[in-house]
This record gives structure tokens, C-alpha cells and sequence, in this order.
């Protein structure tokens, strides 16, 4: 895959979950705090669609691509768009080299 510069038309947000806890180690609320916005590259991949017996799961992923930051973490969240993107893999820099980062994300479409 070859990305250029001009090809970040997309303005995405990473953010970060931090949790609160009590005395006890219980998890009593959860936040999240903006590491940082960026321009990307984002593209759709792939899309499942499973009806099971019990609900039925509606799935997008995607691909995207960031000038490289070692800040982002497999924990993180990517807001795009008004989605919520969770990533499904940690990131990895494209073709090895530290220019371009990857983030595979995935997007659970609720049923309206």
C-alpha cells in the first residue's frame, strides 16, 4: 500500500479510556481523555453481517493510516466521524518504516 500526504483528507481523534476505582479495586467509572487529533487515511475493508439465533451482529473494519506516533496504544479508541472505532490489532508501522502507522479498527453498527 502506498500512502502520500495529500491522501489525509480525514481528521480523526485518539483517545484514551481512563477508569477510576475504589479502595476495593472496583471499577466505579470510566472516562476518556484526548491523547490527540490527526490527519489519516481511512478505509472501510471489510463487513459482516451474522444472524445467530440469539441477535444478530452487524460489524464494519477499518484501515487507518496516520504519519507515524509511537503514543498509540492497542487500548485506545479512534473517533471518527461520530464513531467510536475500537482497534482489533495493535498498531504497526506500514512496510517497517517508521513514517506511516496502521490502525485496524473495528466499528459494531447498532440496530435503530
Amino acid at each position: 500500500m502506498q500512502v502520500s500526504m495529500s491522501e489525509l483528507r480525514h481528521r480523526i481523534s485518539i483517545l484514551r479510556p481512563v477508569m477510576d476505582t475504589d479502595d476495593e479495586g472496583n471499577i466505579l467509572s470510566s472516562s476518556v481523555q484526548e491523547v490527540g487529533k490527526a490527519w489519516a487515511l481511512v478505509l472501510p475493508f471489510a463487513a459482516k453481517i451474522s444472524d445467530g439465533y440469539a441477535e444478530k451482529v452487524q460489524e464494519v473494519d477499518y484501515r487507518i493510516v496516520v504519519r507515524y506516533r509511537a503514543d498509540v496504544r492497542v487500548t485506545d479508541i479512534v473517533e471518527w466521524s461520530g464513531k467510536r472505532l475500537i482497534p482489533i490489532a495493535p498498531p504497526y508501522p506500514l512496510g517497517g518504516k517508521k513514517q506511516w502507522l496502521v490502525i485496524e479498527c473495528r466499528e459494531l453498527v447498532e440496530d435503530g
